[in-house]
C-alpha cells in the first residue's frame, strides 16, 4: 500500500458525541480520530494489536484539535487520516473532518510514540516498520504552547480511576483526561462557549485503581475563554496531563 494514502470514512455524527449544551465532546471528537486511525493502521499491519505481538505499544504523546465549526447530530461526514514517521522517533498522525461539500469543520494533529510494553520506553520506528512505511515527514507542523506548570488553580475535581477508564494497553485511555479536564470546569462556561482550539501533551500514564486530581485555571473574557488544565496522580502529585483549550462564544 502507497505510504502516502490517505484513509477515507464517512459517518454520521452520532447522538452520543453532543453533549448537553448541544455542541459535540471532544473526548467523543477524540475517539472518532482513533478509531479511524485504528482502521488506517491495522490495513498498514501497525495496528496496536500488531505491535503487542512484539511486545511494544503506541502511546499518544500529544494532541491539536482546530475546530471551525460545531458538528450536527446526523450530520454527514468524512474522516481523513494520513501518517508519517519524524526523527524516527514519532509517528506524526494528521486528521481532518469535512462536510459534503468539502469544507473542513476540523482538523487535527496526534503525535506518537512507539514503546516497550514492559517500561515504557520509546523505541526506533525503523525496525518494527514495514520498509514501504519509514519515509519521514519533511518537517514537524507547529506546535502549540502547553508546558504550563501553575502552583494554585481555580478549581478542581477528584476522580478514581475505573476498570472502564483503561484499553487494551491496560491504562486509561488518553480521550478519558479530556472528560475529567470537562468536569474541573464549571459548568457555566460550558452553556456560554464552544471549545475552538484543544491542546493535550500526555506526560505520564496511569492505572486503576489510582485517583487524580483535575485542576483548571481560567481565564476569562466577554467574547473568549482560554482554560489551561493540569491532571494529577493524587498519591504524589505527578503531573500527568496538560491541557490548553481556547474557547469562542457560542
Amino acid at each position: 500500500m502507497d505510504q502516502n494514502a490517505i484513509f477515507t470514512q464517512n459517518i454520521n455524527l452520532p447522538y452520543s458525541a453532543i453533549g448537553a449544551n448541544g455542541q459535540f465532546r471532544i473526548d467523543r471528537l477524540l475517539n472518532m480520530f482513533q478509531d479511524a486511525a485504528s482502521n488506517h493502521c491495522n490495513q498498514l499491519g501497525i495496528s496496536g494489536l500488531d505491535m503487542a505481538k512484539k511486545q511494544l505499544k503506541w502511546l499518544i504523546s500529544r494532541y491539536q484539535v482546530q475546530i471551525n465549526k460545531n458538528l450536527k447530530w446526523l450530520e454527514p461526514l468524512e474522516i481523513k487520516t494520513w501518517r508519517r514517521p519524524w526523527k524516527n522517533l514519532y509517528e506524526l498522525r494528521q486528521a481532518s473532518i469535512l462536510n459534503l461539500d468539502g469544507e473542513e469543520l476540523i482538523c487535527a494533529l496526534g503525535i506518537w510514540v512507539l514503546v516497550k510494553a514492559s517500561n515504557s520506553k520509546p523505541v526506533r520506528l525503523t525496525p518494527h516498520l514495514p520498509k514501504e512505511l519509514q519515509t519521514p515527514a519533511d518537517s514537524c507542523p507547529e506546535l502549540v504552547k502547553n508546558d504550563h506548570n501553575f502552583i494554585e488553580f481555580d478549581h478542581e475535581s477528584e476522580f478514581k480511576i475505573r476498570v472502564h477508564d483503561l484499553d487494551l494497553n491496560q491504562h486509561v485511555n488518553n480521550t478519558v483526561y479530556t472528560q475529567w479536564a470537562m468536569e474541573a470546569l464549571p459548568a457555566k462556561f460550558l452553556f456560554e462557549f464552544r471549545p475552538a482550539h484543544c491542546c493535550v501533551s500526555f506526560l505520564k500514564e496511569s492505572f486503576y485503581p489510582d485517583t487524580i486530581l483535575s485542576c483548571v485555571k481560567i481565564d476569562s473574557h466577554s467574547d473568549n475563554l482560554i482554560t489551561r488544565h493540569s491532571i494529577f496522580l493524587k498519591a504524589n502529585m505527578v503531573k500527568l496531563t496538560n491541557l490548553t483549550i481556547n474557547w469562542k462564544k457560542i
